[in-house]
């Protein structure tokens, strides 16, 4: 069990040549949480504890994200197109910084279809399970990635989400860091997001989030 921190993060338009002067901050759309857990907590991902054992001299923490999309309404129009979460580790001193050594995932991918291949959905006490049906002669399906991560063993890691055919970018996507620390100093997380949506009529528009420094500044050790 984790203990997730969740804030309503408010979307600020870019400027951008040809963008309208009269885009409104998104609110509501979009939900970011935390969590700071022990390095060998029961969830981490399979391969860390091994890291962690090969490395018991060093002083480590899980840092457990989630950014929630909430799909479009009459009132918030625009579906998520793609979005990065960026993490900037650092300590007051410029000289030492916290190292992401371990990120998760690498990568996630969701299999889609091809050419002549349908999708079929089985509902299963209240689960939907969902597979791909092949008639003959049907092109086989691909595997597409919808969450990225790049900057392992570095200070900024960051996660790319993105929407494919048959999978919009909607609900819960959690990532997570193995962030090795730097001892005896004050070690902290500044979180950035950022997001394009697309609008039937006024084409893609392009959002960061206003996160102020207090509630989504991350201690990680102090």
């Amino acid at each position: 069990m984790t203990d997730i921190r969740l804030h309503d993060v408010e979307l600020v338009p870019e400027r951008t040549l040809g963008s309208s002067t009269d885009d409104a901050p998104l609110r509501g759309r979009l939900t970011f949480g935390w969590d700071l857990l022990p390095a060998d907590h029961a969830g981490a991902p399979s391969g860390w504890l091994s890291y962690l054992n090969a490395t018991s001299d060093r002083e480590f923490r899980q840092l457990l994200m989630v950014c929630s999309f909430r799909p479009e309404t009459p009132e918030s129009k625009g579906v998520f197109r793609h979005a990065s979460l960026g993490v900037a580790l650092s300590t007051p001193e410029r000289d030492v910084q916290p190292i992401a050594r371990l990120i998760d995932p690498g990568e996630r991918t969701r299999p889609i279809a091809g050419p002549g291949t349908g999708v079929s959905f089985t509902v299963t006490t209240g689960v939907v399970d969902v597979g791909v049906e092949r008639p003959p002669g049907a092109g086989p399906t691909r595997e597409e990635w919808t969450v990225r991560g790049h900057g392992a063993s570095q200070s900024n890691p960051q996660w790319e989400f993105r929407r494919v055919k048959g999978f919009p970018l909607v609900g819960d996507h959690p990532v997570a860091a193995l962030v090795e620390l730097v001892p005896g100093r004050l070690n902290t997380a500044q979180v950035l997001v950022a997001a394009e949506l697309e609008h039937r009529s006024w084409g893609i528009r392009r959002y960061r989030a206003q996160l102020a420094p207090t509630p989504h500044a991350i201690v990680l050790a102090e």
